[in-house]
Parts: structure tokens; C-alpha cells; sequence
């Protein structure tokens, strides 16, 4: 004995039809805005990232400019001393790049001084490196939140096609 296919009536199949598409907007507007938001939030962070990288890259640059300001005019001094004024310019401008005390300006000390500007630009690479491997790490965390968000546009969709095809079967539940 074969049992007849019992078909819901029309008012479920709308009613269930309403709620995923319901449900769809409702993922749409809350679970897609949340996830842009960290993306937004991440692309910021980035963003914030390659600036200091910028900026340390002038750092590393500036100092290279001072290495270079110090052994042109050491070379032009020659043996004589450097007048006192400058020196405590040239020590000041410098000591305030290296944070710390810098020694004289002085063909003595070239070697230390050497030394402190390429450990100074040495700390400012680091902080570039550590600036691109947080990029590298928030690139990967956004495209995952991207797949993410395709997924769920593709549920939503999913959701919404499903639920208008059951609002649609009222119309062919109809008999004539």
C-alpha cells in the first residue's frame, strides 16, 4: 500500500519562505557589517604600519645623511679642531638621532661614531621588519575574513533564492 505524498499547505511554505528571507537580511546586515568593520579596522592597522615604515625608512636615511655631513667636514678640518659651537651643534643633532650621548667630533672617535649611527639605523630596520611582518599577518587575517564574507553572501543568496522559490510554490500549490 503506497501513501500518498502529503504536500504542507500553501500558508507554511510562505511562512518558512518569509523566514529565510528574513533570516538572509538579517546575516546580511549584521554578520557581513561586523565582519567589514574588522576588515576596515585591519586595513587601518596596515595602513598605520606602512606609515611608520615610511617614517623609519627616513630615519635610517637622515642618519646616513649625518654619517655623511660628519666625514665631509672632518675631512675639510683636517688636523685642527672643530670650532667649539659646532661641535656641540654637530653633537647635539646627532645625540638626539642616536638617543644618547655622543662623544666629540673628532677624527679620534670616528670609529664610535660610526658604530652608534649604523647600531641606531641597525634599531630602525628592525622596526621595518617588524612593521612588514605585521602586514604580512593582517594580509593573511583579511583575505580569511573575506573568504568568510563571501561565504556568507553566498548563504544569504542561497537563503534568499530558496525562500522566494517556497513563496513562489504557494502559486503552484493552487489547484485549479
Amino acid at each position: 500500500m503506497v501513501m500518498p505524498f502529503k504536500v504542507p499547505p500553501a500558508w507554511s511554505l510562505v511562512l518558512v519562505g518569509l523566514v529565510l528571507n528574513i533570516l538572509a537580511i538579517v546575516m546580511s546586515s549584521v554578520v557581513l557589517d561586523r565582519l567589514s568593520a574588522q576588515i576596515a579596522t585591519l586595513a587601518e592597522q596596515k595602513d598605520e604600519n606602512i606609515y611608520s615604515i615610511q617614517l623609519a625608512w627616513s630615519s635610517v636615511e637622515t642618519l646616513e645623511r649625518k654619517r655623511e655631513a660628519i666625514l665631509l667636514h672632518l675631512s675639510q678640518v683636517g688636523d685642527d679642531k672643530i670650532d667649539d659651537a659646532l661641535q656641540t651643534a654637530l653633537q647635539g643633532q646627532l645625540s638626539a638621532w642616536l638617543g644618547g650621548s655622543v662623544p666629540p667630533i673628532n677624527r679620534e672617535n670616528l670609529s664610535p661614531l660610526m658604530m652608534q649611527i649604523n647600531q641606531a639605523q641597525q634599531g630602525y630596520r628592525n622596526q621595518i621588519d617588524d612593521y612588514y611582518l605585521k602586514n604580512l599577518t593582517i594580509t593573511e587575517v583579511m583575505a580569511a575574513l573575506n573568504e568568510k564574507i563571501a561565504w556568507y553572501k553566498n548563504i544569504g543568496l542561497f537563503l534568499q533564492v530558496f525562500g522566494l522559490t517556497l513563496i513562489l510554490a504557494r502559486d503552484l500549490a493552487r489547484k485549479p
